[in-house]
């Protein structure tokens, strides 16, 4: 994605939430990195620790939308290993963040349910 137009990002109420709540535990360096990996996601949404994550079941995503997972570590343990699932649409240049996680808080990933619940509520702004 270099030298193309960076994409906008909007963040999921959430994923505010989820976020401050990590912010607790994990400290001013936590937000700032978690800041960094965002601004990054603006020039290329598809970097090398992500994977294109299965959509949970009864939703459908309009055309040009696709569903992502970004792992990485700011500490030892599960409590440590970060999980930020988020949305792209490459032809309107936009990224969705959609939940940010612990390892710990969820072994794979939030449940199919409340997942649907805030992927339709994004969608729906």
């Amino acid at each position: 994605m270099t030298g193309s137009n960076p994409f906008s990002i909007e963040a999921s109420e959430k994923f505010k939430r989820s976020l401050k709540k990590l912010a607790k535990v994990h400290g001013n360096s936590f937000v700032e990195l978690v800041t960094q990996i965002v601004e990054n996601l603006k020039q290329d949404p598809y970097p090398r620790n992500y994977r294109q994550e299965p959509l949970p079941k009864k939703i459908n995503l309009p055309q040009g939308w696709t569903f992502h997972k970004l792992k990485f570590k700011v500490a030892k343990g599960t409590s440590g290993q970060i999980r930020l699932m988020y949305l792209v649409n490459t032809s309107k240049s936009v990224i969705k963040l959609v939940w940010i996680y612990t390892h710990e808080q969820f072994t794979k990933r939030p449940d199919d349910k409340d997942l649907r619940s805030v992927i339709q509520q994004i969608l729906e702004d």
